[in-house]
């Protein structure tokens, strides 16, 4: 059993659009989690990098309180030093509290030196977080599918093509997952039914065809991102916007970020809609991103080398 593990996890973005919460993909931002078991039954927490001021610094630390509760559960009663390194803004749709749970999960099956598949981690870290499309895709990474089933989560995925980049504008404020969730009816129609189903099926083919040439109306939602616009000025503009390189854009999970597929280099696109949200009056940050297609579990390490 190590003493020491380092723990890595991208950032998610769930929804894609017409495929809610039952899609999602990891992207190159990360989570980046150092845990040294202690001799005693101390916690002590080290925080660095985005939000600062959204994150708790002692044992109520997401990470820290997962991990604590997980090892106990497990037989493990000690304390430890926890480092986090953070790059996935908080608040925004970007997976971050299912980035922690899955860095708590992945940290305590090696210090507990328990056996942890796939489908176990993703179900575990599913219940915690509520949110199954996040954990499997960070878990996973690349493009994954997300079912829940009879209390598991079943979890497909496919490697994303290097070709396919993506445009992220972040805007500098927070929307609370159960606000937005709020703002959803409670049923729909068939023909919404019938249209988001269409979509999401052809969105997924492409992705487990590795074809990258997406089309705009791929992405045309009627479950939340029409609901959800009075939560993320500038959502409507920016989601009729036109650029020649931007092959589909959408919500990112519960925004307010917005997610752009681009053909080729990200960055001209991430600066349109950046002056865009700026013509509404909504200040920004913009980061141009691949997909990551390794996931946790395979840049995880039993060891702090």
């Amino acid at each position: 059993m190590p003493d020491c593990v380092t723990i890595r996890v991208p950032a998610t973005s769930a929804n894609l659009g017409c495929m809610f919460d039952c899609g999602a993909l990891a992207l190159s931002l990360y989570l980046d989690v150092r845990v040294t078991l202690r001799g005693s039954r101390e916690i002590a927490v080290q925080y660095r990098g985005e939000t600062p001021e959204r994150i708790a610094s002692g044992a109520d630390n997401l990470i820290a309180r997962t991990l604590s509760d997980t090892l106990q559960g497990w037989g493990v009663k000690r304390g430890f030093d926890l480092e986090i390194d953070n790059q996935i803004p908080v608040g925004v749709g970007l997976g971050s509290s299912a980035a922690a749970i899955v860095a708590a999960l992945s940290a305590s099956h090696w210090l507990a030196n328990r056996d942890l598949p796939d489908q176990e981690i993703i179900s575990m870290g599913s219940r915690l977080e509520g949110h199954p499309d996040n954990v499997a895709a960070a878990w996973e990474g690349g493009f994954t599918l997300a079912v829940q089933a009879d209390g598991r989560v079943l979890a497909f995925s496919c490697p994303v093509s290097e070709s396919l980049q993506f445009a992220l504008v972040v805007p500098d404020y927070a929307v609370a997952t159960e606000n937005a969730r709020a703002m959803l009816p409670a049923t729909y129609s068939r023909a919404d039914a019938v249209h988001n189903l269409q979509r999401a099926a052809a969105v997924a083919a492409q992705f487990f065809a590795g074809r990258t040439d997406f089309r705009r109306e791929l992405f045309d939602d009627r479950w939340h991102q029409p609901y959800r616009v009075g939560l993320v000025p500038g959502l409507k503009e920016v989601l009729g916007f036109s650029h020649p390189e931007i092959l589909g854009l959408c919500l990112s999970g519960a925004g307010p970020a917005i997610l752009a597929f681009v053909r080729g280099d990200a960055r001209p696109a991430v600066e349109a809609i950046q002056a865009l949200l700026g013509q509404q009056g909504v200040p920004s940050r913009a980061f141009a991103l691949a997909a990551d297609n390794r996931g946790a579990k395979s840049w995880s390490q039993p060891s702090c080398r």
